[in-house]
């Protein structure tokens, strides 16, 4: 079954092909060359990656002429499969990612938050063997006879001029700003520099702080030197690209 996916330059819906339908070689190539041959066990780290990459197709949302998918995403296993793979717990999920990342490129989907990010869990309710994947926002956590709390703000950074055009960065404590493909939050923007800024979360505050940068780095037109804190609605600019600061409960 393909999706229904509108032909923006046009304004002609056409259908498209399936993921499965457009990526299977490339999936099946990269499991096999990453997971299958290292983990030959009854839960193979593929048969996760299959699910990781069906939870993205289904999740994915049409927005403004983008494709977006899911940022963050859970996979659940039996406690004794959470043991005899934690030993490789920090490259599993890295491998996931670049998984996720890399079929996200080849249909042009965009990760809403700045994903991917994968996280295994051990969960006692999921029997051995098998392998349970959520959106990581779906996620909500329930303790009994616990007073209400207020629940902290989370922040992100809303693209207002630059390249893409659109784009929402979710913060998560901190969020380095750059040129470079390792920044947290990567701007194709020549004005840019390769470690530009970096954002940090702490109390419920935000700073921003320029990283001796070529440019420099502005909060509502006024160039900061260090540390400035700043709140939401505040216009950050880094070189030519501008982000709105912005919270949410």
């Amino acid at each position: 079954m393909g999706f229904l996916l509108q032909d923006w330059s046009t304004g002609n819906p056409h259908i498209a092909m399936s993921w499965f339908a457009r990526i299977e070689q490339a999936c099946a190539a990269f499991i096999e060359r990453t997971f299958a041959k290292t983990f030959p066990s009854d839960l193979e780290p593929a048969q996760i990656a299959r699910k990781l990459v069906t939870t993205m197709e289904t999740r994915t949302r049409g927005d403004d002429g983008h494709m977006l998918a899911p940022g963050s995403y859970l996979v659940y296993v039996n406690p004794d499969d959470f043991a005899r793979l934690a030993e490789h717990r920090a490259y599993l999920e890295r491998e996931w990612g670049e998984l996720l990342r890399d079929m996200a490129a080849r249909v042009g989907v965009y990760f809403f938050d700045g994903g991917p990010n994968v996280e295994m869990v051990s969960r006692e309710s999921i029997p051995a063997g098998l392998a349970d994947v959520m959106v990581a926002s779906d996620v909500t956590i329930s303790i009994p006879n616990a007073p209400a709390l207020t629940p902290p703000k989370r922040f992100h950074l809303r693209m207002m001029k630059g390249v893409p055009a659109y784009g929402v960065y979710f913060i998560d404590k901190s969020a380095t700003i750059g040129r470079s493909e390792e920044s947290d939050i990567f701007l194709v923007d020549p004005s840019v520099s390769r470690n530009h800024a970096v954002l940090e979360i702490s109390g419920g505050a935000v700073e921003v702080e320029d990283l001796n940068s070529t440019n420099g780095t502005f909060v509502n037109g006024e160039r900061i030197a260090g540390k400035r804190r700043v709140v939401s609605g505040d216009v950050l600019t880094f070189g030519n690209t501008q982000m709105r600061l912005e919270a949410r409960e």
